[in-house]
């Protein structure tokens, strides 16, 4: 029989029990917060990525419309980088659009100088690129050369074309015409009218009468259309 004597209210609790179990809510707490701090990694890495992604995105529509639109073949240029000033005068956001689809659904500014020439929506970051171009406004001229001695008139401005009236009286036949050392018109009948013939625009041009006599002020008429050129840096802005 046994001597042992029972305690009032049940057993007594094994040892270090409350030890295991203090142990195993500090496991608990540890890995709720091993895990919470995993979940915001992760969130923090995919909103990272995604970000990183749009930048890209950005980045390569801005860099792209950059590079196309002082193209020679943009519509806005005469020459590669070289950009017609009424031609960025009338750009608006559907016409880049049309041209450059990769803006599509994007907020995007193109300006001249920090100018804004064209724009969608309201970009607050993204991506700028920059090019530095020639601003060229033509604006047209008329001569109206007093000759003396050879039939020979001097240009004071470069141009890509040159329109040629001629209307010498009728004892004077103009049968030819160089600009420079090239042969434009020719007609051993006489030349008579108007005629536009196309010049280079990198250099200054003189155009010279092969005429039986010398012309008088009023037999012929140059009108032409010189440029005007001024350094500008257009940027493409573009935030997806």
């Amino acid at each position: 029989m046994s001597r042992g004597r029972r305690r009032a209210g049940g057993e007594r609790p094994p040892p270090h029990s409350g030890r295991a179990q203090a142990n195993l809510a500090a496991l608990a707490a540890a890995l709720f917060a091993l895990a919470t701090v995993t979940v915001l990694g992760v969130a923090a890495a995919n909103g990272a990525l995604v970000g990183e992604f749009r930048d890209s995105g950005d980045r390569h529509a801005a860099t792209a419309v950059a590079d196309r639109i002082v193209a020679d073949a943009s519509p806005v240029t005469n020459r590669s980088n070289v950009v017609d000033r009424g031609a960025l005068a009338s750009l608006d956001a559907a016409t880049l659009r049309s041209y450059y689809p990769i803006l599509d659904g994007r907020s995007f500014r193109v300006t001249v100088d920090g100018r804004a020439v064209a724009a969608a929506g309201t970009p607050r970051g993204g991506t700028t690129r920059r090019r530095v171009v020639l601003v060229e406004r033509r604006r047209n001229e008329t001569v109206t050369p007093s000759f003396s001695g050879p039939n020979r008139v001097t240009l004071p401005r470069r141009t890509p074309w040159v329109e040629l009236d001629i209307d010498a009286p009728d004892n004077v036949s103009v049968s030819g015409v160089r600009a420079n050392e090239r042969t434009v018109l020719r007609d051993p009948d006489g030349l008579d009218g108007q005629y536009t013939v196309s010049v280079s625009r990198m250099e200054t041009v003189q155009f010279t009468f092969v005429a039986n006599s010398t012309l008088d002020r009023g037999d012929v008429t140059l009108a032409f259309a010189p440029s005007n050129t001024t350094k500008a840096r257009l940027g493409v802005t573009v935030d997806g």
